[in-house]
């Protein structure tokens, strides 16, 4: 039978991942993001953006009169290099404190403490008030810290699940015969628990990764984004100005947009939640290929 969820996925992935590598050069994006002040037509009508679309502006432009479609095509790369990052640090993280709670008091502790600390208040008013704090926001390497903090507060929590994943399979009577008959925790772990927990890991990345997705599109809502700059203006005061390329970036300006030209959020939100739904897909595919066996 074929698996049509990994396919369709798989297939949703590979070209979002196509856009992110080739995109940039194709003839109608704009690599260099330019800004349009304003559009002049020929009979002399000024035109200030956003724009609507056009031959030149294929979905339009935003409010600072920069093609949208490059916008989406260009902050695909930065994107898709941050979710992995974080999913990728916080699960190898995770595992360790999951799978070490399971063999060791200290680090049950431990993990049971970072997830408490970090489970009563949502991710996004931590992330705000961290980012927000002048070694981070004034940072040089700001958007390593924002990746490593955005993975860093949710380790508790994916640690927790991993560790319950492992005391499910140890409580089977198969992983107590094995340590009646003298397995170590190397031998157990390779024979029975990675086997086992091999389904549960593949939906808890597809999770991850689209949960990671629509949590720096929520920052991008009020205003949190990876990268930024500061300048100042004609009397000396210095303000930040976004310097990420990235889908949330197109979102700062939703409650504008939303009752005025909707193309812009929902360009972004369509992408969005088209990439989630590929890795939904996919790691369900991958759970039914390993569930066959």
């Amino acid at each position: 039978m074929k698996n049509h969820s990994l396919t369709i996925g798989t297939l949703i992935l590979s070209l979002i991942i196509l856009m992110a590598i080739v995109g940039p050069y194709l003839p109608v994006v704009d690599e260099d993001l330019t800004e349009h002040l304003y559009l002049k037509y020929e009979d002399g009508t000024m035109v200030m953006p956003p724009f609507p679309p056009s031959q030149e502006f294929l979905l339009g432009s935003d409010r600072l009169g920069v093609d949208l479609l490059s916008r989406l095509v260009i902050g695909t790369r930065e994107t898709l290099l941050v979710i992995f990052s974080v999913v990728a640090i916080r699960l190898l993280i995770g595992a360790f404190f999951g799978m070490g709670a399971f063999y060791s008091r200290f680090l049950k502790v431990v993990l049971q403490v970072w997830h408490q600390v970090f489970s009563y208040i949502p991710s996004i008013f931590l992330l705000v008030m961290i980012v927000g704090i002048p070694f981070f926001l004034y940072s040089p390497n700001r958007p390593f810290w924002f990746i490593l903090v955005l993975a860093l507060i949710e380790v508790g929590r994916v640690g927790d699940v991993i560790f319950k994943y492992v005391s499910e399979i140890a409580a089977k009577p198969y992983y107590e015969a094995g340590i009646v008959a003298g397995g170590t925790a190397y031998s157990q772990s390779r024979r029975y628990l990675f086997p086992n927990i091999k389904s549960q890991l593949i939906t808890l990345i597809a999770n991850e990764l689209g949960r990671t997705l629509f949590l720096i599109a929520q920052l991008g809502v009020v205003g949190i984004f990876i990268s930024i700059a500061f300048e100042n203006d004609a009397s000396g005061t210095y303000y930040a100005v976004n310097t990420s390329d990235s889908w949330p970036l197109i979102l700062s300006t939703i409650l504008k947009d939303m009752w005025g030209v909707k193309i812009i959020p929902f360009s972004a939100i369509f992408l969005i939640s088209i990439t989630v739904l590929s890795f939904y897909l996919i790691g369900n595919g991958l759970v039914k290929n390993i569930n066959k066996k």
